[in-house]
């Protein structure tokens, strides 16, 4: 499990998280859901280890993040590296970088160590993450020649082969995804949630996504977690936590929803103000 507790973190005078506890299982996908600045990504860079982050939390309550039941702060970081990947939405494209190689990069923390990984099981990882992301057919291409799009597939593909399991292997790991679809079409939308929802339950992996999209989220995952003004203010399945009370408190606006039985999943309409 992938835990932090007693959140707080204050910049400039201004807090931006307050006392937040969040958990991730192995084989569960969470979707966070908030306005803008209601302090999502900040919450997904402590979860990460950013301690640069955390060292502005509040001294009284320090938090505390836990990866498998150790402390984050503790662990070498090449060694979070193999437990934990980071999907931001901000990465620089200026590496002229074939696709493949920079996938590639995602196995660079399980090179070393105890039992290195055969060249053949890097290879595989990385083909199996750009098929899983869609990207097979850019492996070659030079990535600083891409589409915005096409190059989140391949960051996407870059945190799949980061966190992709070895033979046999059974440790949990986990995904972390701020606003993965903000580039996508709709197509590549669905496709990536769906790969997520089904790779927690293939390679027992834990996956958190900041989002936007109260649709995929209702669709796609076990849990919702509403944050409004730097505080959880609902966490449960989609069923329990999509409602006109609990998203018009988390986005300021009223809203009507849709439901749609047969895919399980929501339409959510702001009202006109």
């Amino acid at each position: 499990m992938l835990s932090i507790k007693n959140l707080q973190i204050i910049l400039r005078g201004r807090t931006i998280l307050r006392d937040v506890s969040l958990s991730v299982r192995a084989g569960e996908f969470v979707v966070v859901l908030g306005r803008n600045g209601a302090g999502k990504s900040t919450l997904l860079k402590a979860l990460a280890g950013d301690f640069a982050l955390q060292c502005m939390a509040n001294a009284a309550t320090p938090a505390d993040v836990k990866i498998n039941g150790e402390y984050v702060d503790e662990m070498d970081p090449k060694r979070l590296a193999r437990l934990r990947a980071v999907y931001s939405q901000s990465v620089a494209n200026n590496y002229p970088l074939r696709a493949a190689q920079l996938v590639r990069l995602g196995r660079y923390p399980h090179a070393n160590g105890a039992n290195p990984e055969r060249p053949q099981s890097v290879d595989d990882a990385v083909h199996r993450a750009l098929a899983l992301a869609g990207a097979a057919h850019l492996a070659e291409r030079d990535v600083t020649t891409l589409s915005g799009g096409e190059y989140a597939r391949v960051q996407f593909a870059r945190a799949l082969a980061q966190v992709s399991p070895s033979v046999d292997e059974t440790t949990a790991r986990y995904l972390l995804l701020d606003e993965p679809t903000a580039a996508l079409d709709l197509v590549h939308q669905h496709n990536l949630f769906a790969t997520v929802a089904r790779l927690t339950r293939e390679w027992r992996l834990g996956a958190l996504a900041i989002s936007h999209d109260c649709t995929l989220a209702a669709r796609y995952a076990d849990r919702i977690v509403l944050l409004a003004n730097g505080e959880i203010i609902a966490t449960g399945t989609p069923a329990a936590v999509m409602r006109p009370d609990l998203l018009e408190q988390c986005y300021g606006v009223s809203v009507c929803i849709t439901r749609d039985p047969e895919h399980g999943g929501v339409l959510v309409v702001p009202h006109e103000t």
